[in-house]
């Protein structure tokens, strides 16, 4: 599917000026026959300002980019005098930079279909379907969502959006100890502590399972979802949390996740939930660490738990999403982050209840 103007001035995307032409070409230039979807290019002059990935599935992308090309329109123009050329296929677009917002849809097939709008100069995402805690969605209820996201959007909203759309990147800082505010949609926010920087750790001499990609934080969230941006640190120090994960420091580099104040932790690290991390590291010894807490036994002699709880997944933002959220809030326990489908990342950790022989085994094995 392809958008129309007006639902691009409302998801913040560039909008597409009627004197641009429109051209289409398969999405495999080598073989046409076995393309899966086409590229829909639209140019200005022999500018290419947008491209539209459609898909036989019913996915599809659309990003901006500022693209000279040459040789009518045939090859990719080279970014400095040094390059070359490149032949204008969709494997060389995908190679190159956009800019601004993009609008991603995950497909009409069974646990595919989300909706994403980000931004790729400022790094930073506006929606997810995923986040904001919304069943997949096939085309037809995609073009639904659409048409309640543009009745639902007020002045303020489109306001905001633009603003969003406009914005430049920033880097940003962030330390242990820090609270911070998230959306988790378009207008319910949620709050969050870093408990632990790992790079900072292993910098100072800390000795810790450096099994973890990227720059891993070690974050919680609390139990609030809500419309109110300016919660005081002291009624969130007051609120259960959900299990800790590590997740990478985009989102704070970045500033979509915003540091609202810092206070100091507790000295105590057995207070703080840190995930453990548990793993026959090079099969010589068997590794577990919870947090600063490193500790390690030779394999010989000593027989690992059954199952794999390395704990080692990583990802950009957090695996929890408002649906999740509300529910253990409603139930005021975490059972229902740990039931969450498909099992991923809580599958493999140690925390988890259904765990509980396992982590008493551990623990034994490693006389915590």
């Amino acid at each position: 599917m392809e958008l129309t103007n007006e639902q691009r001035e409302y998801l913040g995307l560039e909008l597409i000026d009627p004197s641009w032409e429109r051209m289409e070409i398969p999405n495999n230039s080598r073989n046409p026959e076995l393309s899966t979807g086409k590229d829909v290019l639209f140019f200005d002059g022999d500018v290419l300002r947008k491209v539209i990935w459609l898909n036989n599935d019913g996915s599809f992308l659309e990003n901006s980019y500022k693209l000279k090309t040459q040789d009518n329109r045939t090859m990719i123009a080279p970014l400095t005098d040094r390059g070359k050329p490149k032949r204008l296929t969709d494997e060389n677009m995908k190679r190159c930079n956009p800019y601004g917002m993009y609008l991603e849809f995950g497909g009409g097939k069974e646990l595919r279909g989300y909706v994403r709008i980000a931004n790729y100069t400022t790094q930073q995402t506006y929606y997810s379907s995923k986040f904001a805690g919304i069943p997949y969605m096939n085309e037809e209820e995609f073009q639904s969502f659409l048409d309640k996201w543009i009745t639902d959007t007020s002045p303020e909203d489109l306001a905001e959006i633009q603003a969003f759309a406009h914005a430049k990147r920033r880097h940003c800082k962030y330390r242990e100890g820090d609270f911070f505010r998230f959306k988790y949609d378009r207008r319910s926010y949620g709050y969050g502590r870093i408990l632990f920087d790992v790079r900072q750790f292993i910098k100072g001499g800390g000795k810790f399972l450096d099994i973890l990609m990227g720059k891993p934080l070690c974050v919680s969230v609390y139990h609030i979802v809500t419309e109110n941006p300016n919660v005081d640190m002291e009624e969130l120090l007051k609120l259960k949390s959900f299990p800790s994960e590590y997740l990478m420091d985009n989102c704070f580099y970045y500033g979509e996740y915003e540091i609202i104040g810092n206070a100091s932790l507790p000295e105590n690290q057995k207070e703080i939930d840190f995930p453990i991390m548990y793993d026959t590291h090079g099969r010589n010894k068997i590794c577990y660490c919870r947090g600063r807490e490193y500790r390690e036994i030779p394999s010989e002699g000593n027989v690992p738990v059954k199952g794999s709880f390395r704990n080692n997944c990583i990802g950009w933002t957090l695996y929890l999403n408002k649906a999740v959220a509300e529910e253990c809030i409603k139930q005021e326990s975490n059972a229902p982050y740990w039931r969450q489908k498909p099992k991923t990342e809580w599958d493999r950790d140690l925390r988890n209840p259904a765990y509980e022989k396992e982590l008493e085994y551990v623990l034994k094995q490693m006389r915590r």
